[in-house]
C-alpha cells in the first residue's frame, strides 16, 4: 500500500512540476522583470517580455537567476517547488548591492551579510547618527552626551557625505556648531533601510565626495480592502532617566495607504563610569504624515512632512546649548512606470526644509561670567529632482537632472557684563545671508558582459555661491565675491563572480566638491575640534577625490566573508590655517583660522565583515574598520579620523526563534595619530560589553532589554570633543539598563 502511495504522489508531483512557466516579478510595483537570465543544470535562457521563463522541473538542482538591476540570486529545490506552485518568483532590486555598499535594512535575509537590523527599539531613537553609530563603519563627532552625532565615515565628514533621505529630502544645519547636523533630522521612525554607499561611487542622489548615506522610508503598500495597520514603542533607560516613544497609525486601501507617526523623547544628565555627572538633558519630538495614492496602475503619487522640534538640549563642549530648534521638511514625488518600453519609469520629486534654530549661552555655570549671547539662526533649502530610468535587454540606464538651494542667516547678539564695554550689545553677523545653488547632470549605466557587472556613472553640476549681507570685518578678508564652478565627477567600476560563492569587485572614482556654507562663508565662529575662531573663504578651489576600492565576498549558506579596502587621493584638500594678522571677537579664543586648500593628502583603509550560522540557531559576527589620514603638505594626520574599531557579536535562537540573547564586544584601539595644528589629544583604547535580549510573544507583542556597558567602563571616544574650558573629553555613559516595549496591529 505505501508504494502504491508513492506512486501516485510521484504520478501527481511529475504532473504538477514537470514542466511549467514562472513570471518573475519585481517585489515593489509587481511588474514582470524582462531579459532576465536563468539557469537550471542544462535548461537556459532569458525571461520574456512579461517576465515569463519555463522550466522542467529536476529534483535536487539549483535554480539561478540573475539581472543587471537584481544580481544573480540562487534558489534551493524546496524554494522551486515554491515557485512552481506558485507561478511567480519576487525580486528586489539590489543593483546597488554591486557598488560599495552596506544596507541597514529592517529585514535581514540570509543572502545579505551586510546587512543590520532596524528593529522596533531603533526606530524610538531621536538621533539617526547615534543610531548609526552601532556600526563601526561609522564614528560621531559628539559635542553632547545625548543629541546631534556628526557622522564620520572613513574619514570622511560634514558636506563631504551626502546625506539624503527618499532621493532627495535634506536639512541643512542652522547651528554654525551643527547641533542639529542634517542627519539629526531624520524621522528614524519611519525609515525602513539605511544605503550607506562608501566613496564617490554614487552620483545619482547627489555629489557623493566622501560616500552618502541613504534614508528610505517604510512602504506600505496598498491592499484590496480597507485595512488598518499600527504600531506603538517605548522604552526606559537607566541611566540618564531616558524615556522614548513612538508611535504610527494608518490605513491602505486599493488606491490609497497613509500613516500619521510621532514620536517622544526626553532625558537627563547620565553617569559616565566614573561616576561622574555629564550634562546631556534633551527634549525631543516629532510628528508626520507619509501618504502615497495610486493614480493609474502605472502611476503613483507620495506626499510627506514632518516636523521635528528640540528644546533645552545640553552641549558641554560648546559655548552654548540648544535652546530650542524647530525643523519643519515636506515632500512631493510622482512615479509613472511604462510596460513593455524601453523607458521603464519616470520619477520626479520635490523638497523643502526649514530650520528655525535658538541657542544661548544663559544656562552655563561661567564663573565669572563675561557675558551674555544669544545666537538666533534660520535655514532654508529647497530641492528638485527628475530621472528617467530605461531597461534594455542587457544593461539598464539612469539620467536626470537636479537642483538644490541652501540658504543660511543669522545674528549673534553679546551682551557684555563686564569690562569698558559693560552695559553695551554688540550683533555679529554669523552667516551673512548666504546661499549656495546646485544644478547638476548625472547618468548611470549597469550593464553585464557574461558573468561581470558592470557600473558607470557620472555628475556635471554647477555651483554657484553668494551672500546677500556680507560683514565689514568679513569684507575686508575676503575683498571678492565667489566666482560660479563647475564640477565633473565620474566613477566606474565592475563585480564578477569568480566562483558560485565568490564575487569580486573593483572601482575608481573621481569626485569634486565646491566649499559649504561654513567653509565661504562663517564669521568669526569656533567650528572645529580646536577654539580658534573660523572665518570662511568664498576663494575656496573645489576639493578633489580620486579613489579606489576593492572588494571580495565569500558567501556560502552559514557563512559569509567581506573584505574591502580603500585608497584616497585628496587634492585641494579644504583645511583651515591661523591668519596671526586677525584678532578674534571672543576673548576666549586664542586666534582666527581661515579656510584654506592643501596641496595633497591622503586617506586609506579597510572594513572586514563576518558572519556565521555555527548551528541552526548559534551565530556569531565580527567586524572590523579602520581608516589612516595624513596631511601631505606638512605631513602631519589628518584630524578627527577614527582609530581601529573591533565589534564582536555572539547570539543564539531560542525557544522556537522566539527568545534570542545576544552579547556585544567592541575594542577601539588607542588613536595616537592626531593632528596636533587642530588641537587633537591622544585617546586611549577602551573595551565595552554589551547584553541584549528579545522574547517575541507573537507576531503582535514583543520586548526587548539588556545592559549597556556591562563593567561600567570609564571611556571616550576619539570623536568626542572635550567639555568647554577644560581637556576633559565627554565621557560615555556607564551602565546602563534599559527596557523596549513594543505592539504590532
Amino acid at each position: 500500500m505505501e508504494k502504491i502511495l508513492t506512486a501516485c504522489f510521484l504520478l501527481i508531483f511529475t504532473q504538477v512540476y514537470s514542466q511549467k512557466t514562472i513570471q518573475l516579478l519585481d517585489q515593489e510595483t509587481e511588474h514582470p522583470i524582462a531579459f532576465a537570465h536563468y539557469l537550471y543544470q542544462n535548461q537556459k535562457g532569458n525571461t520574456n517580455a512579461n517576465g515569463e521563463f519555463t522550466i522542467e522541473y529536476i529534483k535536487g538542482e539549483k535554480l539561478f537567476l540573475s539581472h543587471v538591476n537584481y544580481g544573480k540570486i540562487s534558489f534551493t529545490d524546496s524554494e522551486i517547488k515554491t515557485a512552481l506552485q506558485s507561478g511567480k518568483i519576487y525580486m528586489s532590486k539590489t543593483y546597488v548591492s554591486l557598488l560599495p555598499t552596506t544596507i541597514i535594512a529592517r529585514k535581514r535575509t540570509a543572502k545579505e551579510s551586510e546587512t543590520m537590523q532596524i528593529n522596533s527599539s531603533d526606530k524610538l531613537s531621536h538621533d539617526a547618527g547615534e543610531f548609526l553609530s552601532q556600526s563601526g563603519l561609522i564614528g560621531g563627532i559628539r559635542k553632547s552626551g545625548s543629541y546631534g552625532f556628526d557622522p564620520v565615515m572613513r574619514g570622511f565628514k560634514y558636506d563631504q557625505l551626502n546625506i539624503v533621505m527618499d532621493n532627495g529630502m535634506s536639512a541643512t544645519a542652522a547651528c554654525p556648531n551643527r547641533m542639529d547636523p542634517p542627519i539629526s533630522q531624520i524621522p528614524l521612525n519611519m525609515v525602513d533601510k539605511v544605503e550607506i554607499m562608501k566613496g564617490p561611487h554614487s552620483l545619482r542622489y547627489g555629489n557623493s565626495f566622501g560616500g552618502s548615506i541613504h534614508f528610505k522610508s517604510s512602504s506600505n503598500g496598498f491592499a484590496d480592502k480597507a485595512t488598518a495597520f499600527g504600531r506603538a514603542t517605548a522604552s526606559y533607560e537607566s541611566n540618564g532617566e531616558i524615556f522614548r516613544t513612538e508611535a504610527l497609525a494608518g490605513a491602505k486601501g486599493k488606491f490609497y495607504n497613509f500613516g500619521i507617526f510621532g514620536a517622544y523623547s526626553e532625558g537627563s544628565d547620565y553617569e559616565d563610569g566614573n561616576g561622574d555627572k555629564v550634562a546631556s538633558g534633551f527634549n525631543r519630538r516629532n510628528i508626520g504624515l507619509v501618504s502615497n495614492f495610486k493614480l493609474s496602475d502605472s502611476q503613483t503619487l507620495q506626499l510627506s512632512g514632518n516636523n521635528n522640534y528640540a528644546e533645552d538640549v545640553d552641549f558641554p563642549a560648546l559655548n552654548m546649548d540648544l535652546r530650542e530648534d524647530d525643523t519643519k521638511m515636506i515632500s512631493v514625488g510622482h512615479k509613472i512606470t511604462f510596460k513593455n518600453a524601453a523607458l521603464a519609469s519616470i520619477s520626479t520629486s520635490a523638497n523643502a526644509s526649514f530650520v528655525d534654530h535658538e541657542m544661548d549661552n544663559l544656562t552655563k555655570n561661567l564663573n565669572p561670567r563675561k557675558v551674555n549671547a544669544i545666537t538666533e539662526a534660520e535655514t532654508k533649502n529647497y530641492a528638485f529632482r527628475s530621472e528617467a530610468a530605461f531597461q534594455f535587454k542587457e544593461s539598464s540606464f539612469f539620467t536626470g537632472v537636479d537642483y538644490k538651494s541652501e540658504q543660511a542667516e543669522g545674528i549673534r547678539s553679546r551682551n557684555m557684563l563686564m569690562g569698558p564695554m559693560a552695559g553695551k550689545t554688540v550683533y555679529d553677523n554669523i552667516w551673512q545671508d548666504s546661499k549656495i545653488e546646485k544644478l547638476g547632470v548625472f547618468g548611470e549605466y549597469h550593464f553585464a558582459l557574461d558573468e561581470t557587472y558592470f557600473v558607470a556613472s557620472a555628475r556635471i553640476e554647477h555651483n554657484s555661491a553668494e551672500s546677500d549681507g556680507k560683514a565689514s570685518n568679513f569684507v575686508s578678508v575676503n575683498p571678492n565675491d565667489p566666482s560660479d564652478e563647475m564640477n565633473f565627477s565620474f566613477s566606474f567600476g565592475a563585480t564578477q563572480d569568480i566562483f558560485e560563492q565568490v564575487r569580486m569587485g573593483i572601482w575608481f572614482g573621481r569626485a569634486e566638491r565646491s566649499g559649504s556654507l561654513t567653509e565661504k562663508f562663517i564669521n568669526h565662529i569656533p567650528v572645529d575640534v580646536d577654539p580658534y575662531e573660523r572665518i570662511g573663504n568664498p576663494d575656496l578651489d573645489p576639493e578633489i577625490n580620486y579613489q579606489l576600492d576593492y572588494n571580495i565576498n565569500l558567501r556560502t549558506e552559514y557563512f559569509s566573508l567581506d573584505i574591502n579596502l580603500f585608497n584616497s587621493w585628496l587634492r585641494d584638500y579644504i583645511s583651515s590655517e591661523i591668519r596671526s594678522d586677525l584678532t578674534p571677537l571672543m576673548a576666549t579664543a586664542p586666534g582666527v583660522k581661515q579656510f584654506v586648500n592643501i596641496d595633497k593628502a591622503v586617506m586609506r583603509g579597510f572594513e572586514i565583515g563576518f558572519n556565521q550560522s555555527i548551528t541552526n540557531n548559534l551565530y556569531h559576527r565580527l567586524n572590523l574598520a579602520y581608516t589612516y589620514g595624513k596631511n601631505k603638505e606638512i605631513n602631519q594626520p589628518l584630524p578627527e579620523i577614527p582609530p581601529l574599531d573591533i565589534r564582536y557579536n555572539l547570539g543564539v535562537h531560542l525557544c522556537k526563534q522566539k527568545f534570542t540573547p545576544e552579547l556585544m564586544l567592541r575594542y577601539a584601539a588607542k588613536q595616537d595619530r592626531i593632528a596636533e595644528n587642530y588641537g587633537e589629544t591622544k585617546t586611549p583604547d577602551f573595551t565595552v560589553l554589551d547584553f541584549k535580549a528579545s522574547y517575541l510573544f507573537s507576531d503582535h507583542f514583543q520586548i526587548m532589554g539588556g545592559i549597556r556597558n556591562l563593567f561600567d567602563e570609564a571611556y571616550y571616544e576619539h570623536l568626542s570633543r572635550s567639555v568647554k574650558g577644560s581637556s576633559q573629553a565627554i565621557y560615555a555613559p556607564g551602565r546602563n539598563f534599559y527596557l523596549t516595549l513594543s505592539i504590532k496591529l
